[in-house]
This record gives structure tokens, C-alpha cells and sequence, in this order.
């Protein structure tokens, strides 16, 4: 890998984020989904560590047609909802809620820009509890002002930002890197990409792995991710120069898997630790009242065959029939209905939903969410496998004990300050769940454990792991 130099040396690279799956979401859907928001936070971690060094391209019509644009294209977009083709300072100004007439205090485009930056932060201010918390504790908040302001580094920023809609090989050079953070699988030909940008180009490809489950759990996928999923990853994985994990259990999957399939390791996989939460994109009004009455359990995920949510439906009705009933709280199954779960809703429904003691709040927003996590005596997450276990440390962060899965990732993901079962076994699964429901003082000595020693990973670590291995 070719070193990437700080400002101040002779030769200095820039790091080209491809955002192209992220436009492409957020194009569907107005709520960025993990993998979308891990993009997000690494993004923005960057941009805020060497604003300087860190541009953004898309795809345009073909494998070798890569087009330059502004992250704040990104976060105008996420703050519609919708894409706009085009997107001028003025109309990032506006969708951060300022005025025509503080644009019009000063026609020039460097104190703009900063105006616009300075307004996203003060937006930090309606940020949920929870997160504003992890952002206080992290001193996200005051890193970014300090960079907001200093003038040179929103220079820099700026003339990188001036290459914005220009055709890659015209702002690229020899020496760069373009970097892959997110899904863009649904691209066959993205192999073509990573050729030209090597080979043509002569930069260096890096890209960060999420996990490899339609690979090595074929049985918890649609079909046609799993072929779409295998054949991209066998075409792109031997160009890389770097391969980054967000996990110590999914390096070693792909190391593993590299192994098994005969493709070349280029440098020993590096694991990238995830932030512990994420902003609230929308802005959205925190909710102060959870929409569920009475104590209840949390599982955020959404509903499908791998996150095992069968397993918890079967550990309700045993709880019913050893407990008091007034003494079991209810189940709240929080996230959408997704893949292979028809028959799991069926048996609910027939159920009548262990009457309403399970209970499902459809895709809930991120004010809903958050109030959710204040109101629940703990969470769980009973997933076969992960990758890491993001709701896992939502939970923690949020100031909440999880009892959790003890496979793959999760005991990464939860440390000292979660409790694990064998999510194939529904006897230890209702063994910690109901231990812990019925030694209620435990149960609040863990919880102050969590709110109190818990400290969250800040993206800008996450950010500060890619910087260092690229720049080695």
C-alpha cells in the first residue's frame, strides 16, 4: 500500500470514498440501515480528520465512468430524503435551514461553505439524549468545531471540493486510493472498476467487509443475494490491496475463506472497531414517551429467519407457563418484517401474539427508537450470526443491558457488560432471561454498571484505524 502523506510532505494521496451504494439507498429509503450509516459515520470521520485528503465519487454509466461530488451532496440528501441531480452551496445551505439572507451576507464561496459546516453542528443540539451523551463523552462535537474553524483546513476542503462532478481519472492520481465502505454487490462488473482504477490508473483499492454470512450461511439468505453476494466478493476480493473486517470474528472468516478458495491475501486483514452509535440523520423530534405500556423487553432487528426471533417466541410462552403472568414482562419486537419469516408471523398471528405479550412496533423512527431503549428494563439479541452486533452496542450505549447471543461476533460487540446463552438452545436462552427478570436488584447493579462504565468507540477511532493502515 502506498503511503498516503500528511499535509507538510513532499507527496501527499487522497483517499476516494466510493459512495455510490449509499446515493443509491438513500434514493429508497430516507433511514439509512447499518451498513449505510457505518458508511455515513466513517465519512464523516474522515472528513473530519484530514478534510484535506478525503473526496467522494459515484457511479455514472459504466465500470470506468466514476464521477467526484461533495459529501455535502451526501447530507443534503439524507436530509431530504430525496436526490437532487444537482446541488448548489445554496441549496446545501438551505436544507440546513439557512436563511437567503445570511447567504447573501457574503458572496464568498469559502465563508459559505464554513457558515454551512458551523450550521450542521448547531444542529447537534437536537440530537436525542442518548446521543448527544456518546458525543459529549467522545468530544466529537468539539473536534469538529475546532475544525470548522480553522481556516486552513476548510481550504483545503474547499478546492477538493471544487473537483466535485468532474470525471474521476481527471482529479485522481497515481498513488491514491479508492476505498469501498459499504455494499456495492449489485454491481457484476465492479471487478472492470477495481482493474482500471489499479492497473490504469495506478491507484490502490481497500474495502471494509461487513461479514460473509450468505457465504458461509447460505440457509438465512434470499437466492439471489446469496449468488449476487459470492460472485462479487470471488471477482473483487484477490485486487485488494486492503481488506478491512469490523470484526476480530469476521477477519477471521475472510481469512479463512481466502484460504479455502485459493485467493491471494494481500496484507494481513484489519480489523476496524465500529463507533458505538450513530447521529440522528433525520433530525427527527426526540419522542418522549415509548409507544409500548408497561415493562417490557427490547429486541431492535429486523425480523428474519437468522436473527432468531422464533427462539424468543418460544422462550415467552415458557416464561408464561413457569411465571406469574403479571410478572413476565411483555416482548417488544422493534424493526420491520423482512425474509424467510413468513411462517414465524403466522405462528404469531394464530398465537394471538402470546396475547399481547409480544408486541411489534413496525419500523420505528429514530425519536421512537431511542425512547424505546430509555423505557426497557434490558434488551436481547438472539442472533445466529453476525458480523458485529450493532444493536448489541446501541443498547449499551442507550444506557441498557443486552443479554445476548454467545456466537461470532456478539461477545466483541458486548464484552463484560452483556450476558450470552447458546442461541440454539431454548433451555439456556430461558434460563439467563428469566434469571435475570427475577433478581431484580442484579438487574439494576448491572444496569448502573452500563450507564456508568461503559465507554463508547468514537467513529474518529474507526476513521484513525483506516487513516493509520493506509498510510503505512
Amino acid at each position: 500500500m502506498r503511503r498516503i502523506r500528511r499535509q507538510g510532505e513532499r507527496i501527499v494521496s487522497t483517499i476516494w470514498l466510493d459512495v455510490d451504494d449509499l446515493i443509491s439507498y438513500l434514493r429508497r429509503s430516507s433511514r439509512p440501515s447499518g451498513i449505510q450509516r457505518v458508511v455515513l459515520e466513517i465519512g464523516r470521520a474522515l472528513l473530519a480528520e484530514v478534510p484535506d485528503r478525503v473526496g467522494f465519487v459515484r457511479r455514472g454509466n459504466g465500470p470506468r465512468d466514476l464521477v467526484s461530488l461533495a459529501w455535502s451532496q451526501v447530507e443534503t440528501l439524507l436530509a431530504s430524503g430525496q436526490e437532487e441531480e444537482s446541488v448548489t452551496i445554496a441549496q446545501v445551505a438551505r436544507s440546513a435551514h439557512l436563511t437567503e439572507e445570511i447567504l447573501a451576507d457574503d458572496p464568498d464561496p469559502l465563508k459559505t461553505l464554513a457558515r454551512t459546516q458551523l450550521q450542521v453542528l448547531k444542529a447537534g443540539a437536537t440530537f436525542p439524549v442518548s446521543v448527544a451523551r456518546y458525543l459529549w463523552q467522545s468530544h466529537l462535537l468539539k473536534r469538529k468545531m475546532k475544525r470548522v474553524t480553522d481556516a486552513a483546513a476548510v481550504q483545503s476542503a474547499e478546492v477538493l471540493a471544487q473537483t466535485a462532478g468532474r470525471r474521476f481519472e481527471d482529479v485522481a492520481k497515481p498513488g491514491d486510493v479508492l476505498l469501498v465502505l459499504g455494499s456495492p454487490w449489485h454491481y457484476d462488473d465492479y471487478a472492470k472498476t477495481v482493474r482500471w482504477v489499479r492497473d490504469d490508473l495506478r491507484m490502490s483499492f481497500a474495502l471494509l467487509i461487513h461479514d460473509l454470512i450468505p457465504i458461509r450461511r447460505p440457509q438465512w439468505c434470499d437466492r439471489g443475494i446469496i449468488t449476487t453476494f459470492t460472485q462479487w466478493h470471488r471477482m473483487v476480493l484477490p485486487f485488494a490491496d486492503q481488506i478491512f473486517a469490523n470484526s476480530r470474528a469476521t477477519a477471521d472468516d475472510v481469512t479463512a475463506y481466502m484460504k479455502e478458495v485459493r485467493l491471494p491475501l494481500a496484507a494481513p486483514v484489519q480489523v476496524v472497531p465500529l463507533g458505538s452509535g450513530f447521529q440522528n440523520h433525520a433530525m427527527a423530534p426526540a419522542v418522549q414517551k415509548p409507544s409500548v405500556e408497561g415493562e417490557y423487553i427490547l429486541f431492535v432487528s429486523t425480523i428474519e429467519a437468522r436473527k432468531n426471533h422464533e427462539l424468543l417466541f418460544r422462550v415467552w410462552r415458557r416464561l408464561l407457563q413457569t411465571m406469574p403472568k403479571d410478572k413476565v414482562p411483555k416482548l417488544v419486537f422493534a424493526g420491520r418484517a423482512g425474509w424467510l419469516v413468513q411462517d414465524l408471523m403466522q405462528q404469531l398471528d394464530n398465537a394471538n401474539w402470546l396475547d399481547q405479550h409480544i408486541v411489534h412496533v413496525n419500523n420505528p423512527s429514530d425519536g421512537e427508537l431511542n425512547a424505546l431503549y430509555r423505557g426497557c428494563l434490558f434488551t436481547v439479541f438472539p442472533s445466529y450470526f453476525e458480523g458485529w452486533g450493532l444493536p448489541i452496542t446501541e443498547s449499551l450505549i442507550n444506557g441498557r443491558p443486552c443479554v445476548a447471543s454467545n456466537t461470532t461476533s456478539m461477545p466483541e460487540a458486548g464484552g463484560s457488560f452483556a450476558r450470552y446463552f447458546n442461541p440454539n438452545d431454548v433451555n439456556d436462552a430461558c434460563r439467563v432471561i428469566k434469571e435475570t427478570l427475577e433478581d431484580r436488584a442484579g438487574l439494576q447493579a448491572w444496569t448502573q454498571k452500563v450507564e456508568n462504565e461503559f465507554v463508547p468507540t468514537s467513529w474518529t477511532q474507526s476513521a484513525r484505524v483506516v487513516l493509520e493502515k493506509l498510510t503505512d
